[in-house]
């Protein structure tokens, strides 16, 4: 099946500028290009291609959450708070495991009642 990985194809090979925030040899963090989920929006993405959460790897899954919270206490400390989500399933539009980090005007607020 041929899903689309637009991290494999552009991102890690760097044929797309993106903003790289933090880089180790297994794990990326970055602003897209093009804006999304708040004023304040990094991707952080293992290196390897890891289809979804629920093919993670522990090992690397400890080193990507380590990554994520760097990136999520910078936000907090500038923004005074974040969100951190990732999408499994039907509801990942990309079929690269990729964690947001996302701040400021913009972001999903949960409906209080």
């Amino acid at each position: 099946m041929n899903e689309p990985d637009w991290y494999c194809a552009e991102v890690i090979p760097r044929l797309i500028d993106v903003e790289v925030l933090r880089e180790t040899d297994q794990v990326l963090a970055f602003r897209p290009p093009v804006p999304g989920f708040g004023t304040e929006h990094v991707i952080v993405v293992p290196k390897p291609h890891v289809r979804s959460l629920l093919e993670l790897d522990p090992a690397l899954g400890a080193h990507l959450l380590a990554i994520v919270q760097e990136v999520a206490a910078n936000a907090t400390a500038e923004h005074g708070g974040c969100q951190v989500l990732t999408s499994v399933g039907d509801e990942q539009h990309n079929r690269h495991l990729h964690v947001h980090v996302a701040a400021g005007a913009g972001v999903a607020r949960f409906v209080r009642r």
